[in-house]
């Protein structure tokens, strides 16, 4: 079936960038510390305002910790693993060499979210899911199975609406070149996720939720492990997703017809 077989050319590119990675030893550690220590940085103002007062729009102290581990872990997949794909093939884009992803026996689109990867970062994300563990404990969670599978629902539908974005910035790439950067535009947004959707109002927290949904990503999986995710969100979630996922397979499809390689 196909997606087996891109299943294994993602764990194949994976090891490759992995065992790449890992000839520079000290390297490879040293980037995934200073990336969880910059993520971590972020929640500095979290901190202070919960040390004026006891929860953040609802949330403890302990409630953050959660929703934090959940931003390290999107915040790690993105920098392992998509940032570097968009950025490999926006640079190919900008070469006319789009071609070498576009003709393997493969989704062209798939193959470029395979392009590259840099396999440090998903230190960052172990760290993310020790807190996420530590903090259940600490608020004494014991999930059901219902919510387990809510949390896997939300969080799949977070990841989606990431490698969404994540599509629809290559897609405008084909057109404007010089918006290569949206990928560190993109890393400079997700800093929002380290705030409780809750904190936000009005129009910011729609588009946080249904344009740009880092909502999703991090305090609905963290909503849902603590029991609190109302079924209209759990919904939503979804739909969301499915829908940012349909509009960037359109927005691909469409850029691709305008494609010109350098040989052309």
């Amino acid at each position: 079936m196909s997606w087996r077989r891109h299943a294994r050319i993602a764990g194949a590119q994976l090891k490759i960038s992995t065992q790449a990675a890992l000839e520079y030893r000290v390297g490879f550690w040293t980037e995934g510390v200073v990336g969880v220590l910059w993520s971590l940085g972020g929640v500095v103002p979290l901190v202070v305002a919960l040390d004026h007062r006891p929860d953040v729009a609802g949330w403890g102290f302990w409630e953050v910790a959660l929703l934090t581990g959940f931003y390290l872990i999107i915040s790690g997949i993105y920098a392992a693993l998509l940032q570097p794909a968009i950025a490999a093939s926006m640079a190919h884009i900008r070469r006319g060499t789009l071609d070498y992803l576009l003709l393997r026996p493969i989704d062209g689109l798939v193959s470029c979210l395979l392009a590259a990867f840099e396999p440090w970062s998903l230190i960052e994300a172990v760290f993310g899911v020790a807190l996420v563990i530590g903090a259940a404990i600490q608020l004494e969670l014991s999930p059901s199975l219902a919510q387990l599978g809510t949390l896997a629902l939300v969080f799949g539908s977070g990841l989606v609406g990431l490698y969404a974005l994540g599509v629809l910035m290559l897609a405008v790439s084909f057109r404007a070149l010089a918006l290569e950067n949206l990928t560190y535009l993109m890393e400079t947004l997700l800093d929002f996720a380290h705030w409780p959707i809750s904190v936000f109002r009005g129009p910011l927290k729609l588009v946080f939720t249904f344009v740009v949904p880092f909502a999703v990503m991090t305090s609905y999986p963290a909503q849902s492990l603590m029991g609190t995710l109302e079924p209209h969100a759990l919904i939503g979630a979804v739909l969301t997703a499915a829908g940012l996922a349909a509009i960037a397979r359109w927005a691909w499809c469409r850029a691709l017809r305008g494609y010109t390689s350098a040989s052309s």
